[in-house]
């Protein structure tokens, strides 16, 4: 199956033949510790940063839950910024351990409106905490991070970002964007097996872990037994061939431009199907990572998923209530090559035929006819 869909995504050969390593005892091998502190600077390196960056052995959303139970207490107030599907989650770890979440909902087909936020914060600004993500893969939107983590800075609010779905396919300045906790994962657009969460975290973030009045009430989950571990090189035993695989996956993003690889495909996607007469779901803030298009309101999602499937081609259909009126074509990692694209819109073009969906020209030759190649 060619992978068109928004994540988990391609794995490169070499990252395979990584991954097949099995080389030593990542717990007793003082060489292995070393190794894996300089795979983990190459996440930095991604970010534009020095700040403290670490793997979590499990996928992203462990990392999610984890960005809750190790820098909220209990009773804290945490703003939940959402306009989409997996923001308002965050929500739901806030409760679990004795948080109160105020939920902050802007549009799912816009970016979040800074001047909107800006006037809700003049009015309560008591929080200690604010989560959001970066891409909602749901709705094909990238959120402003910089402009939004700079303003809730300005309320000494700490930051939490989802970055799942953008890292390594946007341009991220840690440093500058003033984000304090961003989360990865490892599937998505870096295109290593899935299984790691990657974390980095600002003085401030780890301040906060530090001058906690409770301990954080989790082993695995406690941020600090991964960038401070005093009993061990590490809190568990690594899966060393999953670190091997990120390892080889990070050099193969760090050497190349992939961010703005990202950006020329998700550009060409969005031309190929709103000239082909389609609609996109997020009127700005088109994510780079993910284009998210409404289906003919006589059809539906499963139909030409399923269709494309057949065709050996797997691509996204909506999630939540969003599930049956959009496709999602996902420009992610080892997913972007000319070949796939053009495999994609020749399987389109049939596929748009069989269920007699009217296009204004066909997406293959429109394709070809972008300056992607």
């Amino acid at each position: 199956m060619k992978l068109l869909c928004p994540g988990p995504t391609s794995v490169n050969e070499e990252v395979i033949k990584a991954m097949a390593n099995c080389k030593t005892n990542p717990d007793l091998d003082p060489e292995y510790k070393i190794f894996h502190r300089n795979m983990e600077k190459k996440i930095s390196k991604l970010l534009n940063t020095k700040a403290t960056s670490f793997i979590m052995l499990g996928e992203g959303i462990l990392g999610l839950e984890a960005s809750i139970v190790s820098l909220m207490e209990k009773g804290e107030r945490v703003l939940v910024i959402y306009n989409g599907f997996f923001g308002e989650g965050f929500a739901d770890y806030v409760r679990f351990y004795g948080g109160e979440a105020v939920k902050y909902e802007d549009d799912f087909r816009h970016g979040i409106n800074l001047e909107k936020l800006e006037n809700f914060l003049e009015k309560d600004h008591d929080f200690k905490i604010a989560t959001m993500v970066h891409c909602e893969t749901p709705s094909g939107l990238t959120n402003d991070i910089e402009a939004i983590c700079t303003l809730l800075k300005k309320y000494n609010i700490l930051t939490i970002v989802d970055s799942v779905s953008a890292m390594g396919g946007e341009k991220i300045n840690f440093d500058s964007s003033n984000v304090d906790c961003l989360l990865g994962g490892s599937q998505k657009c870096i295109s290593a097996p899935a299984g790691l969460t990657l974390v980095t975290l600002s003085e401030s973030a780890k301040e906060k872990i530090e001058n906690r009045k409770e301990e954080i009430p989790s082993y695995y989950m406690n941020f600090k037994n991964h960038y401070d571990c005093s009993f061990a090189p590490f809190p568990y035993t690594m899966n060393e061939n999953l670190v091997y695989a990120l390892d080889k996956a990070l050099d193969i993003t760090l050497e190349s431009d992939f961010a703005n690889l990202h950006e020329k495909y998700a550009s060409s996607t969005r031309e190929v199907f709103t000239k082909a007469g389609f609609e996109l779901y997020p009127k700005d803030s088109f994510s780079n990572t993910v284009t998210a298009v409404l289906v003919p309101e006589e059809h539906n999602s499963s139909e030409i998923e399923l269709a494309l499937q057949k065709k050996g081609i797997i691509i996204g259909k909506g999630v939540g209530p969003l599930k049956e009126n959009i496709i999602r074509i996902g420009h992610m990692g080892q997913n972007i090559n000319y070949e796939n694209f053009e495999e994609l819109y020749s399987s389109l073009d049939e596929v748009f035929e069989e269920l007699n969906i009217k296009t204004n020209e066909s997406l293959l030759e429109l394709f070809k006819k972008t300056n992607v190649k």
